[in-house]
């Protein structure tokens, strides 16, 4: 109530001749958006203040607060937030910088995320290691049909030989049976009286040597035989284990295959998961805070940004975390929510400045484009700017060509930007009071958000 009258007092505020016309406007203009918090519901102390610069500082007031002192201060503000990036970094909105996914944040969805993430890399592992066995197996197999092959073909080769001589063998018995059939070697000669004695024995001798011829020949071919018969078994024995390990290889090649595709198809849940992991961190609260990832990245991104662009300035992301808590508990007022892209949905806008609940009237600067109202303007976006502040000094952030005070990305580093206008060496405390101070001429506004600022400085292990 303390803070709703002084800002009454403040409409009361004329034109007393110390102070110019422009710096009353400015002062009013400040003060109602001061009230426009207030009205939102937000508490008295680091909610309870909006933007008095950033949100008060209108075309009618000459901006003398805003482009105009920018200019003649000659603070470099231009730069995108791309600048920040890291090789390994994604672009903004994109997902989370390097340095922001390492610290430490936790949710309800991120643990089931990261849960469901370990179990697909388990059975990833394990499906790896049952297609690296069943490899070494077909390897082996392999081994052996080669092996196994090679031992055939000789065995055919064999067979084929011991089939020749066995059956050289018989055709060589055939004829002597044949011959002994026709002739019977001189056998009923003996009994012709008319032989002599020297030719029966003459024959004798022969009869004697073609039974001994007939008889090796007859153990030849049945040796012949069954070396043939021998190595034929062995040849349907080696032609059998051929087939079982054919049948063993398809087998093996085929269960490859399945734990190849099974690897593809878990490779594939992987990306999905990543991003399911990726987008739950985005939400995921900082450990020990109540600051989300996907803010904290907007403003390291911003701060980092304007280090390159202007480093003199020296502002920190813990400096713009104070502001965006106050003003619109980054981005997620009335239940609102950061969108991975940094965009806060619904979009934030604060009461309309139409004289009404003792609010100074502010005029239209925008025809409704940024703030859906043609008839008054009234502060917009997770950083509580005005349509006509934000039109002097709005930076792109996200580097896609469009500055939108709803996406915090863009708001973060264009605060930042309006802060610098107050630099240097905005790591400092003293001069990071008088750079809030610009932001909104209140003391107690000034007096929270550095409070919260350190408190986010101490909190997060971040540089």
């Amino acid at each position: 109530m303390a803070l709703l009258a002084s800002i009454r007092r403040s409409r009361k505020y004329t034109k007393p001749s110390s102070v110019t016309a422009a710096q009353s406007l400015t002062r009013i203009a400040s003060s109602c958006v001061l009230l426009s918090l207030v009205v939102l519901g937000l508490p008295e102390t680091a909610e309870a203040t909006g933007s008095a610069e950033t949100a008060g500082s209108t075309e009618a007031a000459g901006a003398t607060e805003t482009a105009g002192s920018t200019q003649a201060s000659g603070v470099a503000l231009a730069g995108l937030a791309s600048s920040a990036l890291q090789p390994s970094d994604p672009l903004p909105g994109q997902g989370l910088s390097a340095a922001v996914a390492a610290v430490p944040a936790n949710s309800a969805g991120l643990d089931s995320a990261l849960a469901e993430r370990k179990q697909l890399l388990d059975r990833q592992e394990s499906t790896r290691q049952q297609l690296l066995g069943v490899q070494q197996e077909i390897e082996n197999t392999t081994t052996q049909q080669e092996a196994t092959t090679q031992l055939l073909t000789r065995r055919s080769e064999q067979v084929a030989k011991a089939a020749e001589t066995q059956t050289q063998l018989h055709g060589a018995l055939r004829v002597v049976a044949v011959e002994w059939f026709i002739t019977g070697f001189g056998s009923l000669s003996v009994l012709n009286p008319a032989v002599t004695s020297s030719e029966r024995e003459r024959l004798d001798r022969a009869r004697v040597l073609s039974e001994s011829a007939a008889s090796s020949t007859i153990a030849k071919e049945r040796f012949a035989r069954v070396q043939l018969e021998q190595l034929q078994q062995e040849r349907s024995r080696l032609q059998a284990e051929l087939s079982e390990t054919e049948a063993s290889l398809d087998a093996q090649t085929q269960r490859a295959s399945d734990l190849t595709a099974t690897e593809q198809q878990i490779a594939e849940q992987l990306v999905r998961s990543d991003d399911r992991v990726g987008e739950a961190r985005l939400s995921a609260t900082i450990n020990g805070t109540d600051l989300s990832t996907g803010a904290l990245d907007a403003y390291w991104r911003a701060a980092s940004s304007l280090s390159l662009s202007n480093p003199s300035c020296a502002v920190t992301w813990w400096a713009l975390a104070g502001i965006g808590r106050t003003e619109s508990k980054h981005g997620t007022y009335r239940g609102a929510k950061l969108g991975p892209d940094g965009v806060v949905s619904p979009p934030i806008f604060g009461p309309e400045l139409d004289g009404s609940n003792s609010f100074a009237i502010v005029r239209d600067s925008d025809g409704g484009a940024l703030d859906g109202t043609a008839t008054t303007d009234r502060a917009v976006g997770p950083m509580q700017f005005l349509p006509s502040s934000w039109k002097a000094v709005a930076r792109d952030g996200t580097g896609d060509g469009v500055a939108d005070p709803q996406n915090l990305y863009d708001a973060a580093l264009t605060a930042g930007a309006y802060l610098c206008r107050k630099g240097p060496g905005l790591n400092q405390e003293g001069p990071l009071r008088g750079a809030y101070l610009s932001y909104n001429r209140s003391q107690r506004y000034v007096d929270a958000v550095i409070n919260q600022a350190f408190e986010y400085q101490r909190a997060v292990p971040l540089i």
